[in-house]
């Protein structure tokens, strides 16, 4: 397993996102379905900050706590067909756990279930390697930003 993570931290940080190498050229910006990272600012942010960078975003907002395996293949669905090239990741948990599966499935055939390797998951290996992601994390606590596993429900 080889996860390549790079963590900036600090105040200010995100000012900073335009000066980063990016990934690619055109991201999923993945938030959840709440209000608190529009009302917050950090989207508008997030989104000027990749302008800047020239990137081209597409903003996938449905991301429910305790996200689903549906919402999941719907994100990567919405990624593919913008051809995004890149997920960037804004806000808690089920957001950063939602991305990480949701750029698995913009990269590889079937559903998400057919790769988990608990329950009634298939257990299949992942052949093609996910897209990158930008993790900014808007929480505190679950550690997602830098680990490769994720949460979702049925």
């Amino acid at each position: 397993m080889h996860i390549p993570t790079r963590i900036l931290f600090g105040a200010g940080k995100l000012s900073e996102l335009h000066e980063q190498l990016m990934p690619g050229k055109k991201a999923l910006v993945v938030i959840s379905n709440g209000k608190s990272t529009k009302e917050n600012g950090y989207l508008e942010k997030t989104l000027k900050q990749l302008e800047l960078a020239q990137v081209e975003t597409v903003v996938f907002d449905q991301i429910e706590p305790n996200p689903l395996h549906t919402t999941v293949m719907n994100g990567s669905s919405i990624g593919r067909n913008n051809h995004c090239d890149f997920v960037v990741a804004l806000g808690g948990g089920s957001v950063l756990d939602a991305s990480k599966a949701i750029s698995a499935m913009m990269t590889n055939e079937g559903t998400v279930w057919d790769y988990m390797n608990g329950g009634t998951g298939k257990a299949k290996p992942i052949t093609h390697p996910a897209l990158p992601i930008i993790a900014i994390t808007t929480t505190a606590g679950t550690g997602s930003e830098v680990d490769q596993w994720g949460l979702f429900q049925t």
